[in-house]
């Protein structure tokens, strides 16, 4: 299958991605590994069309963004409808796969970014954090008049709160890692915050914590699909902790634009329509269980 010419339209890309999932479909049947077949194609296609595009020296950084995201937005749109032929969505698995095609869609705009000077950043590990810690600690402890003892002492105590919080695997690694301008930025996507989010709010607590001790300069933002009013408290305890900036709805899409230079909140009004792009079969029954008040970014 050549790639090359195509035109990138909504209409040529839902084509071309239906018909390659239609054969699967009708030569694996109806089961769990056929949603898998179909996810792996799709992905394929996704790749075989984007990379033609990466590689045209013709196209601006803006077109090429423009046509990568059309790419992405029609292999979701055809995904989601293969997926609820086979095994019709339930409403916690719907939200929370449009949530996961959030945040990788909106990812694109730094993997292949208009703006200058952004540098991927690879994030330290627990262990590596722990001991730039330990080390900034061990000098500050150094200066007071605690005696060789009670220094001992301290250290102990130390040494059993890194056992501790050791024990819960905390992990550095949000979302998106990068540089800007000298200032080192970590962003985590959420598609929203509901009664589940407790354990995810205290691990972001614990993680915007870590990076401030390192530096204090980190910037850590949490970009939030549904507007502010839609979320619960654990948003409100994230935002209130001076730890992380968080923008929610709109803000969410002003800030990615700021930092990546693409106004991706532009491109989504003019070319996302899910209830006009997805087949039939699918918006009736998603309009049947109450789901298209979900499909909003």
């Amino acid at each position: 299958m050549k790639f090359e010419n195509l035109s990138h339209s909504k209409e040529e890309l839902l084509g071309l991605f239906r018909s390659e999932c239609e054969e699967i479909f009708r030569n694996a049947g109806s089961d769990n590994s056929t949603i898998k077949k179909i996810n792996s194609k799709v992905k394929q296609i996704t790749k075989n069309l984007v990379q033609p595009v990466v590689n045209n020296t013709e196209h601006t950084n803006l077109e090429r963004l423009d046509k990568i995201l059309m790419i992405h937005y029609c292999s979701y749109i055809v995904m989601i409808e293969f997926r609820n032929r086979i095994r019709p969505y339930e409403y916690m698995d719907f939200t929370r796969r449009i949530g996961e095609l959030w945040e990788p869609f909106c990812k694109l705009c730094w993997k292949y970014t208009s703006e200058s000077g952004i540098a991927e950043v690879i994030p330290p590990s627990f262990e590596e954090a722990k001991l730039q810690l330990l080390s900034k600690l061990n000098a500050f402890i150094e200066t007071t008049s605690l005696t060789a003892e009670e220094k001992k002492e301290l250290n102990r105590y130390l040494d059993l709160m890194w056992e501790l919080v050791a024990s819960g695997e905390i992990q550095l690694k949000c979302d998106l890692h990068f540089e800007k301008d000298g200032i080192k930025y970590n962003i985590d996507y959420k598609s929203g915050f509901n009664s589940n989010e407790k354990g995810n709010t205290n691990r972001l607590l614990m993680v915007g914590s870590i990076f401030k001790k390192l530096n204090p300069n980190y910037v850590n933002i949490i970009l939030v699909r549904a507007e502010e009013n839609e979320n619960n408290h654990y948003l409100q305890t994230l935002k209130n902790s001076n730890l992380w900036d968080v923008y929610c709805g709109h803000e969410t899409y002003d800030k990615i634009e700021e930092l990546a230079g693409y106004p991706l909140k532009d491109w989504i009004e003019h070319n996302i329509d899910w209830k006009n792009d997805l087949d039939n079969y699918t918006l009736d029954y998603l309009a049947e269980n109450n789901l298209t008040q979900y499909l909003r970014w």
